[in-house]
């Protein structure tokens, strides 16, 4: 989806189709009943990247960087190609959760389970795909900390455009924050928390 607020401007390809989506894939979101959770966002005041200069957090080896920054580099293009099962195989599939948050409510933040993200994130994208539209990310300023030999925490920025293939450009849709938690295990990297928070209020879930 390309509808950026509820109610208000959108800006993308398609502004029409934009708008009806927007309202119907919140709707079909809180449907799905997706678990809402409390303060697992930071508020617009925290800047929790500092904890990757100093503090409790060490600096990972130059093999663990490359494997976290490859696991990330899968996370982006499983989402750019909607390869929705590849993406909830990046996850813990016992614990692993993913969280879409809002910086104008940090209380409300949207919830989902490893176990359901394939299906959620196939209904949240219908229209997207339906109207041959493309999302892209770029991942940059990536941090890595170690908290101990197997889990390490992670700060970066990502810019995500979308486009009608064939039509139009890419047009920037919004920019966020990713905060993760990865653990190592049996020399596979996989998320254990993967934090999205766009740094405007309103941007939904259901466009990314």
């Amino acid at each position: 989806m390309t509808g950026r607020t509820l109610g208000g401007s959108t800006e993308g390809v398609n502004v029409k189709v934009s708008k009806i989506f927007g309202a119907v894939a919140l709707v079909s979101l809180l449907a799905a009943s997706p678990a809402f959770a409390i303060n697992e966002c930071p508020g617009s005041g925290q800047m929790p990247w500092r904890d990757y200069r100093g503090g409790s957090l060490t600096a990972p080896t130059p093999e663990e960087r490359r494997d976290v920054i490859d696991l990330l580099s899968q996370y982006a293009w499983t989402m750019d190609n909607r390869d929705f099962d590849g993406l909830a195989a990046l996850f813990d599939s016992g614990s692993g959760q993913y969280f879409h948050c809002d910086p104008g409510n940090v209380n409300a933040v949207l919830a989902i389970s490893a176990g359901s993200l394939a299906k959620q994130f196939q209904t949240m994208f219908a229209t997207l795909a339906a109207t041959n539209s493309s999302a892209n990310r770029l991942l940059s300023s990536i941090l890595i900390g170690k908290r101990d030999n197997s889990t390490f925490e992670v700060a970066l920025t990502v810019q995500v455009s979308i486009q009608t293939i064939g039509v139009s450009a890419a047009q920037l849709d919004y920019i966020a924050k990713l905060y993760a938690t990865i653990k190592k295990e049996d020399e596979l990297m996989k998320f254990l928390v993967l934090k999205v928070a766009p740094f405007q209020s309103g941007i939904q879930a259901s466009a990314r």
